[in-house]
């Protein structure tokens, strides 16, 4: 009788990122539908593992919950700004940016996806969630300001303000958006992006 083949390092090493990709999967679809106290054992029963394989990936709920954040935030920043080493000018960024919001790509997703209160009770639970998040946004500063700056450079936008700080101010508008948004209250989104261009470049949208 044919003997199986023995497991190799990297059939292993494919098998524990396969067991991980499940698992993240189904935590995103589970935190869609029922919110981020979904059970772990739904969780590991719609990946088809148990709690053990789940253990082996994750500490607990918190570590689970920060690697769902960083990779639904890490796919937002690229959805919004484009890859790392994009040179997109700013007018596209700014349609992308009305498409995302508009979407609701973010959190998560737009049909029960997570509420923006969601993500700050979780942060106020955990300091690691919190830490993620935090770094998460971070890492969307930082890529907006280096467009910002390009688009400066390029003569796009007026030179006289700094582009970390207004990089910021958009992050938080992105922020607010959320919650606006989640609260059902009406936005002209085309009307905002346009008022945002008339300040920062007032020869762009002063038709």
């Amino acid at each position: 009788m044919k003997k199986p083949p023995v497991p190799t390092a990297r059939s292993r090493d494919e098998t524990k990122l396969e067991t991980r990709e499940a698992l993240l999967r189904a935590a995103t679809l589970l935190f869609r539908s029922e919110g981020l106290d979904a059970s772990l054992d739904a969780i590991c029963a719609r990946a088809g593992y148990t709690r053990g394989a789940f253990y082996v990936h994750f500490q607990d709920r918190d570590e689970l919950i920060s690697a769902v954040i960083e990779r639904v935030g890490f796919s937002f920043i690229d959805t919004l700004l484009g890859a790392d080493d994009s040179d997109d000018d700013f007018l596209v960024l700014v349609q992308r940016f009305l498409r995302t919001v508009a979407g609701g790509d973010y959190p998560i997703s737009r049909e029960g996806g997570l509420r923006p209160y969601q993500l700050l009770e979780a942060c106020a639970r955990s300091e690691a969630v919190r830490l993620q998040y935090l770094r998460v946004n971070a890492a969307g500063i930082s890529r907006l300001t280096a467009a910002l700056q390009r688009a400066q450079d390029g003569g796009e936008l007026r030179g006289d303000t700094d582009a970390g700080q207004l990089a910021q101010m958009l992050m938080s508008q992105v922020l607010g958006m959320q919650t606006m948004l989640d609260l059902d209250m009406p936005l002209d989104l085309p009307g905002m992006a346009r008022t945002m261009l008339q300040l920062l470049a007032p020869t762009i949208g002063a038709k």
